[in-house]
């Protein structure tokens, strides 16, 4: 949560002030959610989008060298011979699109790999050439799997939904999640990407700060029970600058003090 998704925060809300004439005019937010995104992409069209590319764009005599060994990375298995660490019943409640061990045979990749980040670019880039070049669509903007489109008219928008979904099915073998379609006046706001977008402001949205607090509590209970080993405080530093470094951003300089001061137990 850093610089990237700060610029994508700032894209969209530059996008609705310029769709609406900074203000002046109506003009509607359409935002999508595909569901279960990284558990159901399909690793056949991503090695097959991947290959291509290198093939196209990469002349240098080691590019069958690089394509053998990110076909080893998109093919691996990490479910099989993996080590479980904690109670697996934890993930009793974890919907099935939510866990690889779900996943359709040759589908999904591991959610947080460096490696995830990038294939997802090379699997998504023909939904972006599709929306911006065959539909033409001047504010359109998506960090992974989250789309945001801003259009003048909302029936526009609306009969967009079952293009894309065709699209995205057909294409790319992905499904926009059905309770994740959201469709209003650029003055309802849009959240986004752990913010609320609003006319003339942008708020750390509740659900962020619900997570940074969950984060600290979570830390203070390893801190009761024993003491936090070395792995265990360089994760929940990296987790805190996480949080910090895209709320820093917005007006919650006194959110963050509170935050850190009250509920911190000092466990360092």
């Amino acid at each position: 949560m850093g610089k990237c998704t700060h610029i994508g925060i700032q894209r969209i809300d530059r996008f609705i002030r310029q769709c609406s004439s900074n203000y002046t005019k109506d003009c509607y937010i359409l935002k999508l959610d595909l569901q279960g995104f990284f558990m159901s992409i399909n690793k056949n069209i991503l090695f097959e989008k991947f290959e291509q590319f290198i093939k196209e764009k990469y002349h240098h005599p080691d590019k069958d060298l690089i394509i053998k060994l990110c076909k080893q990375v998109i093919f691996n298995d990490p479910t099989k011979n993996c080590i479980i660490k904690g109670n697996k019943s934890n993930w009793d409640a974890l919907p099935p699109n939510k866990s690889l061990f779900h996943s359709q045979p040759n589908c999904g990749l591991p959610i947080g790999n460096l490696t995830s980040q990038v294939f997802t670019t090379f699997y998504m880039d023909s939904i972006d050439h599709f929306v911006k070049h065959d539909l033409k669509i001047r504010y359109y903007g998506r960090y992974v799997d989250d789309f945001v489109i801003v259009h003048e008219n909302k029936e526009y928008l609306r009969n967009l939904i079952p293009k894309l979904s065709e699209y995205l099915q057909s294409e790319l073998q992905t499904t926009i999640h059905p309770k994740k379609i959201y469709l209003q006046h650029y003055c309802k706001g849009v959240k986004f990407l752990g913010t609320v977008i609003l006319p003339n402001r942008i708020y750390i949205s509740d659900r962020t700060k619900d997570n940074f607090y969950n984060a600290i509590e979570n830390q203070n209970q390893i801190a009761r029970d024993h003491k936090p080993t070395k792995e265990q405080q360089q994760a929940f530093q990296s987790s805190m600058n996480s949080y910090l470094g895209i709320m820093k951003h917005y007006k919650s300089y006194k959110l963050r003090k509170e935050m850190l001061s009250e509920n911190l137990s000092g466990w360092w």
